[in-house]
């Protein structure tokens, strides 16, 4: 990875002064859309200034063109309002399929295709992105047995179960 303050082979800005200038450049790119005077050119120059690719330039401009301030800094990923958390009802059904994720997703599945209308359910990849963000070790591993305080904890190498 680069350092922030190296200069690029070639005699480019460092990395930090790139970034910072993202926004100006787009800004810059979007006025010359607006006055119908935007070339490949334009966007080809912004992207070697900046160390980019020429389609993220493009991806830049058309995400600016939907919400202008997407330019302010352009690359910066959305905060997402809408993602799935994990609700009382998910840990439920973790506490009873013992943390077993697969089992709580086809029981999701299961009950919005009983909704009228049917409803969606996260995807298999988006519950356990949600489990390991919104679950502490011993939240998640609570509810199977298998976190802080679930048995085991209480297992002890070299002693039988149940002879402590």
């Amino acid at each position: 990875m680069e350092d922030e303050r190296t200069v690029r082979a070639g005699g480019g800005l460092p990395a930090a002064s790139r970034r910072a200038l993202r926004g100006p450049a787009v800004r810059r790119l979007l006025a010359l859309r607006a006055g119908k005077g935007l070339t490949a050119g334009h966007v080809r120059v912004v992207a070697d200034a900046l160390g980019v690719s020429e389609r993220t330039v493009w991806r830049w401009l058309a995400a600016a063109g939907r919400d202008e301030r997407a330019a302010d800094v352009p690359g910066a990923r959305a905060r997402i309002s809408t993602r799935f958390t994990i609700t009382p009802e998910v840990r439920g059904l973790l506490a009873l399929w013992r943390g077993i994720v697969r089992a709580v997703h086809r029981e999701l599945v299961q009950r919005a295709a009983r909704q009228s209308p049917p409803g969606g359910a996260p995807s298999l990849t988006t519950l356990h992105r949600a489990i390991r963000r919104d679950l502490t070790f011993g939240g998640a591993g609570g509810a199977s047995g298998w976190g802080a305080g679930g048995a085991q904890a209480r297992c002890v190498p070299g002693q039988a179960a149940g002879l402590a």
